[in-house]
This record gives C-alpha cells, sequence and structure tokens, in this order.
C-alpha cells in the first residue's frame, strides 16, 4: 500500500531510496534546533509586497530567508521587511561576477552586512573543464579571505550536472573538483534533491568535506514533498549536524503544487521529522 504524505507524518515513517525507512529516536542523537529558512525563489522571489509575504512565511513557521534576487530593493528596505516580519536574511544566490570579482565583492559583502546575511552563494557556473572548475575555486578562496573579515563566508550550491565525473583517471566530479581546489574557508551548499535525482551520494559527500555544510538545500527528490522521495532525511541530517556544521536549513521547492502551499507542507513535514528524533 502506497503511504500518502498524511499517513507518513501520522506514522513517522517515510521513503528511502532502499524502501521504507522508520524513524526512531534511539537509533540516532537528537537534531540540534537548527532554524529553517525559505529560499525566496520557491515562492517567485520577494514578489510585489514583500512584507505580506514575509508575514506568511512567518506565520507557518520559517525562522529566515534566502535571497535569489532582491526585486530592487535596498538593503536597508529588505532589512526592516525581515524584522519586521521577525525573520533573519541566511543568506542570498548571488552570481559569481559578484564574488570573484573582487571590484565587486566589496559591495556585495557591504550589501549582505546590512542584510544580516551569513552567507553568499554562487548558484551556478557553466566552468569548462578540470582546469576551469579549479581555477574557479582558487577565486573563491581568495573571495572567502576576503569575506572572512566581515564574518560572512561565500560558496557554491550544487545542480545535477555538477556531480558529473568529468575527471575518470581520478573518478572526480567538478563539485568535488571545486571543493578541493577552494579549501575549507568556502561552503559547498548541497541541494540533497539534484544529488540523489542525480544518482550521486550526498551522505558520502557531506562526509568527505566536514563542517563545509553551515548552509544546505532542504528538497526532496522528484518533485516532491519532503518525507515522500527518495532523500534518507535521517542519514543526511545526522551527517550535517556531526560532521558538516550545520548552522542553517534551507528548504527549496520547484516543482508543480501551489507554491505557497508547498512551502508550508515542506516546512511540517521537515519539523516532523526533527521533531520524532528529539
Amino acid at each position: 500500500m502506497k503511504l500518502t504524505r498524511r499517513d507518513m507524518l501520522k506514522t513517522g515513517i517515510a521513503a528511502t531510496a532502499t524502501g521504507m525507512f522508520a524513524f526512531t529516536s534511539s537509533a540516532f542523537a537528537a537534531f540540534k534546533d537548527i532554524p529553517a529558512c525559505l529560499q525566496l525563489y520557491s515562492i517567485g522571489g520577494v514578489g510585489d509586497d514583500p512584507p505580506m509575504r514575509m508575514a506568511k512565511l512567518a506565520a507557518m513557521g520559517y525562522k529566515g530567508v534566502e535571497y535569489a534576487g532582491f526585486g530592487g530593493y535596498s538593503a536597508k528596505e529588505l532589512r526592516k521587511f525581515q524584522d519586521d516580519a521577525g525573520l533573519f536574511c541566511n543568506g542570498s544566490h548571488t552570481g559569481r561576477d559578484g564574488i570573484e570579482n573582487l571590484d565587486n565583492l566589496k559591495n556585495t559583502l557591504d550589501f549582505h552586512k546590512e542584510l544580516g546575511a551569513k552567507f553568499i552563494i554562487c548558484p551556478g557556473m557553466g566552468n569548462d573543464g578540470i582546469d576551469g572548475w579549479k581555477k574557479a575555486g582558487e577565486s573563491f578562496a581568495k573571495a572567502a579571505e576576503v569575506a572572512k573579515s566581515y564574518g560572512i563566508y561565500v560558496g557554491y550550491h550544487a545542480h545535477q550536472p555538477d556531480f558529473d565525473i568529468i575527471d575518470e583517471k581520478n573518478n572526480l566530479s567538478s563539485w568535488e573538483i571545486f571543493a578541493d581546489a577552494s579549501g575549507n574557508d568556502v561552503m559547498l551548499q548541497i541541494d540533497l534533491g539534484h544529488c540523489v535525482n542525480k544518482g550521486a551520494d550526498p551522505y558520502a559527500l557531506i562526509e568527505k568535506y566536514p563542517g563545509r555544510s553551515k548552509t544546505t538545500h532542504i528538497k526532496e527528490s522528484d518533485g516532491k514533498i519532503i518525507g515522500e522521495g527518495r532523500v534518507d532525511w535521517i542519514r543526511a541530517l545526522t551527517l550535517l549536524e556531526s560532521v558538516g556544521g550545520a548552522e542553517t536549513y534551507t528548504i527549496e521547492y520547484e516543482a508543480d503544487l501551489d507554491r505557497m502551499e508547498a512551502v508550508r507542507l515542506d516546512l511540517e513535514a521537515f519539523n516532523h521529522i526533527r521533531k520524532i528524533n528529539s
């Protein structure tokens, strides 16, 4: 019998790649009280009425937001919207030119400092081969040195092609080549849904780069609501908190349900998973 999301929330059971996984509080350490944020791309950005949109998210139980564009608003305006709603800024997805170009980086850092952000994450790069990914890693390492004085991290966000093996001799993906070249101060914002959908191993990658998963995209596989797909959430969260250095979780939804309803359901399911192992 196929379980619905409601069934799973009632019984504490979720589907994983290996079948049905029963959540048991004795099997793993209790999860930490790490704030859950929303990647605003999930609901179309800040929208025409950011105060109303942020108030709705806060009412759902979200603690913070991650931007994907700023809607033409100043950092001061956005900070007021956040503060009025009782939300904090986890960070943003910002184009690589705002990170790698050191002349632009100061403006990027000043803007994010005003927002109260801790993470500036590049959402995608089209690098050319092994050397291109190595050079990108090296340039992000330089940016990370500058950002450190602001108390801000820079990093890179994973999409499915980032898990393709491009160094066949060493069996390395572009994600790993970038990670190895960039150093420990550059964050690796793994997207669990993208990773699982590609057939890669997110759990091994979190373990491979300890302390570099301070920010993570919480997304289910196959366009589903959290707990209904193939991500092993207990395993992922246990590794993120024990090895990855998790400080925030950022939920993102990109599939076909009504977006506001989907992000509400995602947060409800995610909090349930964490609660039953507390």
